[in-house]
């Protein structure tokens, strides 16, 4: 008969799960959510993330430049056979601004033998001030104008791409979490079973010895030993990949790579194993067709088309320009010695005009953009839908491994009862090593798949957050 501490101890090792590791001060416990903030702070996808928004917001940069005013100056001068042939002076300021027109503030000094007529200067050099309308073509939306429009929507779209760059990193970081979970629990249980499996032989070796039991039952409790430690082998290499894999996402402060040390655990708490209620399901429903990342890059798309639209439709009006400049003499305008200004003296104005007579490059243009906005916006329709589903899907398939999760911990449990009911019969010289083995292994295989369930849950809820976008949000709270 199996001595009774020999009883106990065996129900103790297969029901006491991980309590002795978390109870062992000399390991130490890294939890998802240490695990997933250390991804999200110094992995190199995420600090390169950090750089998308940063480059869309030095093109905006660039695009803010077309309204940067112009400082000019020019200077030309020619002598031959000591004639001075001209001698010309240009200086301006041309100050560009959003509604499309320009001011200007310039003063000419040109002096010279053979200087055209019309560029002569009264002696003290000419000034004048003005402004550059355009009546036609760019005066509700110019080139300057879209493109800075269309550089501040690439910003939104810098952002959720950055948004959704660190959502697929959180997502394969928690894959490879629970992964290593899962092989550490299935580690610590093989082990369990080999050292059950070693003390049956003992045990059983004993009784063969005494003459309780016939020898075949010592050679059956033996090559059970031997097959739990194949496998436990196979188990070892697999938690052992299972954690550089995890490894591969943490890197240090200084961009170091980091490795997980063996003597650091996982850990799937009780809250990861929690399900969201349904109003969470409901607000991601609502937030995910406005903030998705990818809602939020084809919103920001269509902005951006709305405004070549704009700009292809604004070009198929005629070019008007109107120029008008007040003149005065002197290099210092302010001054009330020069004569004041008039609309009627003193002034230069011109207006050029032009206008295509087909127009078949603009009329292209515009039809063109118009079928980008069609089809962006069906694909944008199509995302939505996609997104929609994809939440509900997930969010199903966590309620149906919840289940699965209840009622493996039920089955394991009643494997738990079983075997300590084969136990009492083998004990009592009813039962087999065979039978012993098998609800041994019964017991073993529904812990596994305890665990597998939840590794297997704790995927599908970071898939589920990722699916409506909302991962990072998760990790940065």
């Amino acid at each position: 008969m199996m001595p009774f501490p020999l009883r106990c101890l065996l129900l103790l090792l297969l029901v006491s799960g991980l309590a002795s590791a978390q109870q062992d001060t000399s390991l130490r416990v890294l939890t998802f959510e240490d695990y997933s903030r250390l991804v999200y702070a110094w992995h190199p996808v995420a600090r390169l993330s950090e750089t998308l928004p940063e480059a869309a917001k030095s093109e905006l940069r660039m695009a803010r430049g077309a309204f940067d005013p112009v400082l000019k100056q020019d200077w030309d001068n020619k002598e031959l056979d000591n004639k001075e042939y001209w001698n010309t002076w240009t200086s301006g300021l041309n100050v560009p601004v959003w509604y499309g027109f320009d001011l200007k503030l310039n003063y000419e000094n040109n002096r010279g033998e053979r200087l055209d007529n019309a560029l002569f200067t009264p002696e003290n050099g000419l000034t004048y001030a003005g402004i550059s309308i355009p009546l036609g073509q760019g005066l509700l939306i110019d080139q300057r104008r879209a493109s800075l429009r269309q550089a501040q929507l690439g910003v939104r779209i810098a952002a959720a791409e950055r948004v959704k760059l660190i959502n697929k990193l959180l997502l394969q970081a928690a894959k490879d979490y629970f992964d290593w979970a899962f092989t550490f629990n299935r580690l610590r249980l093989h082990r369990q079973s080999l050292q059950l499996a070693e003390i049956r032989f003992q045990a059983v070796r004993e009784r063969v010895l005494f003459g309780d039991l016939p020898a075949l039952d010592s050679l059956e409790a033996y090559i059970e030993v031997q097959n739990r430690q194949n496998i436990l082998t196979q188990s070892e290499m697999e938690y052992n990949n299972a954690r550089l894999i995890a490894s591969n996402h943490l890197w240090s402060e200084q961009q170091a790579p980091l490795e997980i040390d063996a003597d650091v655990l996982p850990q799937i708490a009780a809250a990861e194993l929690q399900q969201p209620p349904s109003e969470v399901l409901d607000s991601l429903l609502l937030q995910a067709q406005s903030l998705h990342p990818e809602i939020e890059k084809f919103a920001a798309k269509l902005e951006q088309l709305d405004v070549e639209k704009r700009w292809a439709a604004e070009k198929l009006r005629p070019k008007l320009q109107f120029d008008y400049n007040f003149l005065r003499t002197g290099s210092r305008p302010w001054s009330t010695e020069t004569q004041n200004f008039s609309l009627d003296n003193n002034y230069k104005m011109g207006v050029q005009f032009s206008v295509p007579l087909l127009l078949r490059q603009e009329r292209g243009k515009l039809s063109l953009t118009k079928l980008k906005i069609r089809q962006t916006d069906w694909e944008r329709q199509q995302t939505a839908r996609e997104i929609s589903n994809g939440i509900r899907t997930t969010y199903n398939e966590m309620l149906a491994i919840r289940t699965q999760v209840s009622l493996q911990e039920e089955q394991v449990l009643n494997a738990a009862r079983m075997l300590e009911g084969e136990q009492f019969r083998f004990s009592n010289g009813e039962g087999s090593v065979f039978l012993m083995n098998q609800r041994e292994n019964s017991m073993i295989g529904a812990q596994i798949k305890l665990e597998e369930l939840k590794a297997k849950f704790g995927k599908s809820k970071a898939l589920f957050y990722w699916s409506a976008g909302a991962l990072q949000t998760q990790v940065a709270e």
